[in-house]
């Protein structure tokens, strides 16, 4: 919205200078230019300047100074992304070791304006949220004193847990907001546990195990098991 106005503004500021209409004009590659005209015009640093209220400096025409906008929007309600993680697991029955062999997730943020910081969020989420299924184990004693202070004894998630994250974006704008964006902070992290929980009950159906807690620990799956080996 502050863009728009800005673009306006430089619009205006610009038809004073080239004698033209402002509905004549175009912005292009950092110029304004009279449309159908390539390399007429004036730059827009030209504009900033000529708007920059320097003492000293007549401003053209009736403008205010400055080549700039401040703007608040309030949504009048909340959007949420969406989205779909799937995993396939591989369990070691003897050690209860779990690798995680592929990892895709399909989402939803709306409009994307920059696509790597999106991907990049949702890597770094998926890495979290593995942590939180099979490694993040809080452990305190019996004064309610926390036991696991260290990364030796609070185990995170390491570039030898976390494989390849295939990403993938569906675009669907949010009409709530001017950009269409929806959020995407919470979109890795949130759904991983629950998918990797179900991946590994679907590798255990043979034995019929259920988990209803994680992190997913070797001795807490070998306990789940008992002696249906």
């Amino acid at each position: 919205m502050a863009a728009v106005t800005v673009r306006e503004k430089a619009l205006t500021v610009a038809a004073h200078f080239l004698e033209a209409s402002p509905d004549d004009l175009e912005l292009r590659d950092g110029r304004v230019e009279v449309a159908g005209a390539p390399g007429s015009g004036i730059t827009l640093r030209s504009i900033a300047e000529a708007v920059s209220g320097v003492p000293g400096y007549s401003m053209p025409g009736k403008f205010e100074p400055g080549l700039e906008a401040f703007k608040n929007f309030l949504p009048n309600a909340l959007t949420y992304g969406m989205g779909c993680h799937a995993v396939e697991v591989e369990v070691d029955i003897e050690t209860c070791g779990v690798r995680i062999l592929r990892y895709v997730v399909v989402n939803d943020s709306g409009t994307l304006i920059n696509p790597m910081i999106v991907e990049g969020q949702i890597v770094g989420g998926v890495a979290h949220g593995i942590g939180n299924a099979l490694l993040e184990w809080m452990g305190y004693d019996d004064g309610a004193q926390p036991t696991t202070t260290t990364f030796a004894d609070y185990l995170i998630s390491s570039a030898t847990e976390v494989p390849n994250i295939e990403v993938k974006f569906l675009e669907f704008p949010s009409p709530l907001n001017p950009l269409g964006v929806k959020g995407v902070g919470e979109s890795g992290c949130v759904p991983a546990a629950g998918a990797i929980v179900s991946a590994v009950e679907n590798a255990l159906a043979p034995f019929n195990v259920r988990i209803s807690e994680y992190p997913m620990t070797p001795p807490r799956l070998f306990a789940l098991i008992g002696g249906k080996t």
